[in-house]
C-alpha cells in the first residue's frame, strides 16, 4: 500500500512569535504512526486550535474536547474553530484537587508558553510572565476516559496525567519540562503504556535569553509518546493493508 501526505491549506489567526511553533504542529508535530476513526480526543493546553485542527484531520470522524484557559488565547482558539462540531472549546484549566478557580501566568494572548502559576516558578524567573488571571478549573479526574490524551501545560503535565482515568486511552502524547517531570510521566504510563517515540532538549541554549531558570542548566525538556500495550481502539500505520 502507498502512503501520501495531503497538505490542506488551513487559515489560522495566531500572533506573530507563535508562528513556528504553530507551524510545527500543523505539519505533524504531533504525528505517532497510529490510525484511527471515530475517536474521542482531549486536548489539554489548546493554545489556539493548532492541535485540535490537525487531529480533526488526522483522525475523520472524532472530536476534540480542547481546554484553554487564557481569556485571550481562547478567542484565537474560538475563531479558529468557528463553525466546527468536532471541536469543543472549554475556557478553564485542567487541575487536580476540586478547587474552582487557579492563577494563571502568560506574556501575551497566545502564547505557548503561559500556565498555572502554581507550575510557572518551575520554568521562569520571576518577573517574566507579566500579565495574571484568575481562571476556571476543571479537575482532571472527572473528565470521562478519551481514546487519545494530549498535553502541553508547561511543567503540569504529569499532575493532570496522575488524574486522567487511562483506562480507554490508546494513545498518550506529551510535552515535558524537565527531568522531574519526564520521571513522574513515566511512572504514570510505566504499567500500562509502551513509550514509542522521546524527543529531549537541552536547556542550556536557551538559558542566554534571561528569562529561564538559571538552574535548568544541564537539565532537558521535550516530548514523549505513548501507546496502550495490546491497543484495540487504534491500529499502527504500518501494519495496515489495503
Amino acid at each position: 500500500m502507498n502512503h501520501y501526505i495531503a497538505r490542506i491549506s488551513m487559515s489560522l489567526a495566531v500572533p506573530a512569535a507563535m508562528h513556528w511553533a504553530i507551524k510545527d504542529v500543523l505539519e505533524g508535530e504531533y504525528e505517532a504512526g497510529y490510525d484511527g476513526v471515530g475517536l474521542d480526543i482531549l486536548d489539554v493546553g489548546a493554545n489556539v486550535g493548532s492541535f485540535a485542527l490537525w487531529a480533526t484531520a488526522r483522525w475523520p470522524g472524532s472530536v476534540v474536547t480542547s481546554y484553554e484557559p487564557h481569556p485571550g488565547t481562547f478567542a484565537f482558539l474560538k475563531q479558529n474553530t468557528a463553525q466546527r462540531r468536532d471541536i469543543i472549546a472549554v475556557n478553564a484549566a485542567l487541575f487536580p484537587g476540586g478547587q474552582m478557580t487557579a492563577t494563571f501566568m502568560s506574556r501575551f494572548a497566545g502564547d505557548g508558553e503561559s500556565g498555572l502559576a502554581a507550575y510557572m516558578g518551575d520554568t521562569f524567573v520571576a518577573g517574566a510572565q507579566p500579565d495574571s488571571y484568575e481562571v476556571s478549573v476543571v479537575d482532571p479526574a472527572s473528565l470521562p476516559s478519551p481514546d487519545i490524551v494530549k498535553i502541553d501545560i508547561e511543567g503540569g503535565e504529569g499532575d493532570v496525567l496522575d488524574h486522567i482515568d487511562l483506562s480507554r486511552t490508546s494513545l498518550v502524547l506529551l510535552e515535558y519540562q524537565n527531568r522531574k517531570n519526564k520521571a513522574q510521566l513515566e511512572a504514570r504510563l510505566r504499567a500500562d503504556f509502551e513509550l514509542i517515540d522521546t524527543v529531549e532538549h537541552a536547556w542550556d541554549p536557551l538559558l542566554e535569553q534571561g528569562c529561564y531558570r538559571p538552574d535548568l542548566a544541564g537539565d532537558v525538556y521535550g516530548r514523549m509518546f505513548a501507546v496502550r500495550k495490546g491497543v484495540t481502539r487504534m491500529v499502527r500505520r504500518a501494519d495496515m493493508t489495503g
